[in-house]
């Protein structure tokens, strides 16, 4: 289970769910999320005005892919945050590589986080209810 209480496919065979992931799949979760949060930071061109967080980050247990996702404020240039990171994948990919102490080394695939933008809607019905 991730940390927005969602199984991924790595947790599910024949639609059955598998026990909780490992530590050492925490631990290594953990690492790409720091990893590539201070990569996001320090090396991706970004515009101004726009924060982009790592949220949370899904290996698969033969280490081959990661689901990385992201939560950019304001989140109606999610779409265009998304697009203008994707030609930089190659030499963001690549920092983390360097940084990362394992094999094989899991490839990123990037995700945007809604979650955010959801909990600011529901906030807005509730103020509106009272």
């Amino acid at each position: 289970m991730n940390s927005r209480g969602r199984l991924d496919q790595s947790q599910l065979i024949g639609g059955l769910p598998l026990a909780k992931p490992s530590h050492r799949m925490d631990q290594v979760n953990a690492n790409i999320k720091k990893l590539f949060g201070e990569i996001l930071l320090t090396e991706a061109d970004l515009p101004e005005g726009v924060l982009v967080t790592v949220t949370d980050v899904d290996t698969t247990p033969n280490l081959r892919s990661t689901q990385v996702w992201l939560s950019v404020l304001p989140s109606s240039r999610a779409v265009e945050i998304k697009k203008k990171i994707k030609p930089q994948m190659y030499d963001l990919q690549g920092s983390l590589n360097r940084a990362l102490d394992m094999h094989p080394l899991p490839r990123i695939k990037l995700l945007i986080d809604h979650g955010a933008e959801h909990a600011e809607k529901i906030q807005r019905k509730l103020d509106e209810l009272s």
